[in-house]
């Protein structure tokens, strides 16, 4: 196996694409709330992520071995959205980060947004989402405000550095959780709200804001991975 390989599934012709990225990390937000679009979009997946660097695992969803890292399209927009379930260790970081943001720049990706959940510490519970960004502020116009201290950590840090290394305008958008190891869905949901609002997705949050009204108290304090094997993939 290559130290980090992208399989294409399908043809990804070169064009200016924006990258999405939703990956494993506190209240699961990124992940969940770009599973819950590709789904409701019926965005299709075009490849996935091979590497040394990640740990082996195989997700079996309907009966069938499914990729934990999976690269879908949004052709009609012109988006990429990248998606992981595994948990990336640090050691892993900057040589699957690097090889991820040269990819996508060879296939014409000119601006990167990251979705990630920002664990609770005097955010006020007005605030639905903050953001960070390397070039023009995108998020602003839809009411998030910027972020000045703080901090982003694992395969997001290693793809924001090299990022910058190459000049490619980068955003974090942060949505606030209280969770850490279990899905948070009503941050995903809002996460899901600011995806409308960037992108014109036109995509209902309303489920995932029914599964978190619903779930007894006893699940959701269920792990972060409990919960991901009872999630549908698209």
């Amino acid at each position: 196996m290559a130290e980090v390989s992208v399989v294409e599934s399908a043809g990804i012709g070169e064009r200016d694409y924006t990258a999405v990225l939703g990956f494993a990390g506190a209240g699961f937000v990124g992940n969940t709330a770009l599973m819950f679009v590709a789904r409701s979009k019926g965005f299709k997946q075009v490849g996935h992520v091979k590497s040394i660097h990640m740990p082996p695992m195989m997700l079996i969803v309907g009966g069938k071995a499914t990729q934990p890292f999976r690269v879908y399209a949004d052709e009609q927009n012109g988006v990429l959205y990248l998606i992981t379930e595994n948990l990336i260790p640090a050691e892993g970081c900057y040589a699957i980060g690097g090889s991820l943001v040269r990819w996508l720049r060879k296939k014409g990706v000119k601006k990167v947004f990251s979705i990630e959940g920002l664990p609770f510490g005097g955010v006020s519970s007005e605030i639905k989402a903050l953001e960070f960004s390397t070039g023009p502020a995108e998020a602003s116009k839809i009411g998030a405000p910027p972020v000045r201290e703080g901090a982003i950590s694992g395969l997001s840090a290693g793809m924001l550095e090299e990022c910058i290394e190459q000049n490619i305008p980068w955003t974090t958008i942060f949505i606030p959780t209280s969770k850490l190891m279990s899905v948070d869905y009503a941050a995903s949901a809002e996460a899901v709200e600011v995806l409308n609002k960037l992108f014109k997705l036109g995509v209902d949050p309303l489920p995932l804001r029914s599964v978190e009204a619903q779930r007894p108290a006893e699940q959701k304090q269920r792990s972060g991975f409990s919960r991901l094997l009872k999630r549908r993939v698209p």
